[in-house]
């Protein structure tokens, strides 16, 4: 019975306790929400229209949103100037969701914490609603530290608030001071907008439609235009240069982007860069004082018409420190006057050293690039005075230029590419001289240059050969006379509304490097220089006849059953014989490996033109005595594969076109063109003799004789050696002691059997070559059993003695032509002496 009157008694006490706890932060009431300010509970940041601020002893700071759609805020009282939205609507957000925590030693007695009498009131006002918090001590201790309040609903009742959630009132972000919140909170200059310029810093003036500074008597105004800024004072200097010159010197202002992201990027750091209520003799000690000359006025226009006007006074020149601190430098500061705000203040910026200078010179400023345009835009340009038609056809990756105008086209054009990177290069207008029509007349040279200027036929039925159809105008660009190294220029516009004048350097660096480009060259060259030169290819391996008529006159037939096998069709006496390889696949080659002309000559020659050339027959007369053949001569390459519209590539010689070229044509195409001389002498010169000539099985040798070194010795040496049961022995007479070694014997006769002659001399009566002659000559004779014998005698070095010449029966009419050339390296051993075959 007394256990249960304890258990109630000790449940009734812990009941109350919860009921005074609720008390000790709620006022004792039941409340119908725990937020802070209940009165505007559901309220939303972007629904409250003022932010009121009271500390102790009368300071009231009032912000009032102005523009609800743009969130638009200005400082009220305790002056009017602009306020930052952001900074507003953090603590706005924070308060509307602020609620109370528990805290072990909450008082009753708002005294206690800093709230009787209130250090500072917050209230919040949405239309006719409002809520207060009352603000008392702030507390340390990380995230257990509290701020003290009471509320408008709830005055007589102390609550805990995590500072967390309520910091970004305070000045001390991040909780390192405590006190009494009245001395810590922000205050008015704390919520000013800190830009300068009513731009956004993030886009270096992306947003702003006009600038104008002036300083004195010297005023530069500039407007952005449809195709970028545009000069309204100095008048008449057109269009300025946005992006400026990237190898400036440091310091140096030369484009409209530079100017505008250091001056859109001037804004304070903190509050503490504002003064409010400046003397006089501050506003003249920092150079802002109204009327000073020196300040430099910037008036800044946005894309919301809305007008910044700022006087940028003297640089903010900090204390030297007793000690140099090592490491990066603060930023440079600037003083400056906003007009029709309060105050002035010390803005953050960069690079305003170089107003001055661009105000009293904008020259560096003009635009400098003759055509402010992506190249990868341009989709036809006119040249030489029209003569000249490129238009680029097709789309992304496919597309290309083509030349049109002429019969046979469109055509693949080449070499425009660097043309047009030279005339896109940035700054490359040296200067902008007077109009002078004297500068321009006869010989001026104009060039029309399209941007998306054409439109493809979409009708399935057009010609696909048709030009396309002209859909915007050019601008037009004509050059002049030369002066020094530079060239006069005149620019229209593409809506002929604006005529400009320049000088431009004679030759522009493209900017991927390379070779400079001549513009006045370039933009003069004839149709021809512009032509593709690359000619129809093929590889050899596909060759399966070769066809020469003319000069040299032959027909070989590769062999489908052995590889690399080439066999004489033509002439008759050749019929059947075996070409050589290695020379046929060097003829194949260099016409596959020939991959463009150097030049070319005329795109549709006349016949007697072609004559000219030496390509075609002599017109208006019969044929003489003299005349030579048209072509000089021809060769066909016939093709073996599955394309059946693909079967030759034909190329014709003509007459040489200087001592390195030659006239030539590919069939396919009417075009004359030159190619390197040596091409056609490899076809004129060619000797198509087998060189693999030794072609015998070494066991099939029954005996062989070497005679000769008489050069050596004194005396000729014959030696006789024969092979009886597969067994190498010498035969009498021999040297006394000569002891065969059978195996160098096999050794040559294996060398002999691969033996490559290197050249066909044709000519054995000549004493140069040292056959005939017993001191240079050694002599072999090789029997065998199943076939006739061959004698193979070795002469004089040559080539350097890289080479020997020699003689052998083996080829045709050997008496009078068996001479040729071998490598000397794998017979200099026997020539030198009979020992090596001895042991």
């Amino acid at each position: 019975m007394n256990f249960r009157l304890t258990a109630i008694l000790f449940g009734t006490i812990f009941v109350l306790g919860a009921v005074l706890l609720v008390m000790s932060f709620t006022g004792g009431d039941a409340p119908p929400t725990d937020l802070l300010a209940e009165e505007l509970a559901g309220a939303k940041p972007n629904e409250i229209d003022a932010l009121e601020l009271e500390r102790e002893g009368g300071g009231k700071l009032r912000l009032v949103r102005t523009d609800k759609d743009k969130n638009r805020w200005e400082v009220a009282e305790p002056f009017i100037a602009k306020a930052d939205p952001n900074a507003i609507g953090e603590i706005i957000a924070a308060l509307l969701k602020a609620k109370p925590t528990t805290y072990p030693g909450l008082s009753g007695n708002p005294a206690v914490h800093g709230l009787q009498p209130v250090g500072l009131k917050v209230t919040l006002r949405k239309g006719a609603a409002a809520s207060t918090i009352n603000f008392g001590d702030v507390t340390l201790g990380g995230n257990k530290a509290v701020v003290f309040v009471t509320t408008s609903a709830r005055s007589s009742r102390p609550m805990a608030v995590p500072r967390a959630s309520v910091e970004s009132l305070f000045r001390d972000v991040g909780g390192a001071k405590d006190g009494k919140a009245g001395d810590l909170t922000k205050w008015a200059n704390d919520f000013r907008v800190k830009s300068v310029f009513a731009a956004d810093t993030r886009g270096a003036g992306d947003d702003v439609t006009a600038l104008t500074l002036s300083l004195k008597d010297k005023k530069l105004s500039l407007v952005r235009g449809g195709g970028g800024w545009v000069f309204v004072e100095p008048a008449g200097w057109a269009e300025a240069d946005s992006a400026g010159d990237p190898g400036a010197l440091p310091g140096t202002l030369t484009g409209v982007r530079q100017i505008l992201g250091e001056l859109t990027s001037l804004q304070a750091l903190s509050g503490a860069d504002f003064l409010d209520n400046p003397t006089p003799q501050d506003l003249e000690k920092y150079g802002v004082n109204v009327g000073n000359p020196d300040a430099i006025r910037v008036e800044i226009l946005n894309k919301e018409n809305e007008k910044t006007v700022a006087f940028i006074g003297k640089k903010d020149v900090p204390a030297v420190p007793a000690v140099p601190t090592a490491g990066p430098q603060p930023p440079s500061k600037w003083w400056v006057r906003v007009e029709g705000q309060p105050g002035i203040l010390r803005a953050n910026a960069g690079n305003l050293g170089g107003l001055t200078t661009i105000i009293q010179n904008p020259d560096p400023l003009r635009d400098r690039n003759l055509l402010t345009l992506d190249k990868n835009r341009i989709d036809g340009v006119d040249l030489a005075n029209g003569a000249v038609k490129l238009r680029k056809v097709g789309a992304g990756q496919m597309a290309g230029w083509k030349l049109f105008g002429s019969p046979g086209d469109p055509q693949t054009a080449v070499g425009v590419d660097p043309f047009l990177a030279a005339l896109t290069e940035r700054r490359i207008i040296k200067s902008f001289p007077a109009p002078n029509a004297a500068n321009f007349g006869p010989g001026e040279v104009t060039i029309k240059v399209w941007t998306d200027g054409f439109e493809p036929s979409t009708d399935p039925k057009a010609d696909p050969k048709a030009e396309p159809k002209q859909k915007t105008a050019p601008i037009t660009i004509t050059f002049g006379k030369k002066q020094g190294d530079e060239i006069n220029v005149r620019r229209v516009s593409a809506d002929g509304k604006t005529t400009d004048y320049f000088l431009l350097p004679e030759k522009v660096k493209p900017p991927a490097g390379g070779e400079p480009v001549d513009l006045l060259a370039a933009a003069t060259k004839p149709r021809l220089d512009y032509m593709d030169r690359d000619l129809k290819m093929f590889s050899s391996t596909m060759a399966g006849k070769l066809t020469v008529s003319g000069g040299l006159n032959f027909d070989l037939d590769r062999d489908d059953k052995i590889a690399d096998k080439w066999t004489f069709a033509a002439p008759a006496d050749q019929k059947g014989r075996t070409a050589d390889a290695a020379t046929v696949v060097g003829l194949l080659d260099i016409l596959a490996t020939t991959p463009s002309a150097t030049r070319i000559i005329d795109e549709n020659p006349t016949p007697e033109k072609l004559a000219e050339f030496g390509l075609g027959p002599v017109v208006g007369r019969a044929p003489m005595p003299g005349d030579l053949p048209a072509p000089r001569f021809k060769v066909v390459v016939a093709l073996r594969g599955g394309d059946p519209t693909d079967k030759d590539r034909v190329y014709e010689f003509g007459k040489d076109a200087d001592a390195n070229s030659v006239y030539a044509r590919q069939a396919g195409r009417p075009a004359v063109f030159t190619l390197p001389k040596f091409v056609a002498e490899k076809f004129t010169t060619a000797d198509l003799r087998d060189k693999v000539i030794f072609t015998f099985d070494p066991t099939q040798v029954t005996s062989m004789d070497a005679g000769g070194w008489a050069g050596t010795n004194g005396f000729r040496i014959d030696l006789k050696f024969v092979k009886k049961d597969g067994v190498w022995s010498t035969v009498a007479p021999t040297p006394a002691g000569y002891t065969l070694d059978p195996a160098k014997v096999e050794a040559f006769l294996m060398t002999l059997s691969r033996t490559r002659v290197k050249t066909f001399k044709n000519d054995k009566s000549s004493g140069d070559y040292g056959i005939l002659d017993p001191n240079h000559s050694l002599g072999f004779k090789v029997e065998f059993a199943n076939r006739p014998g061959i004698i193979f005698t070795l002469g004089k070095p040559t080539d350097g003695d890289a080479s020997y010449f020699g003689w052998t029966s083996i080829i045709p009419d050997a008496d009078a032509k068996g001479v040729i050339t071998v490598d000397a390296f794998p017979f200099k051993i026997y020539k030198e002496k009979p020992g090596a075959f001895a042991k």
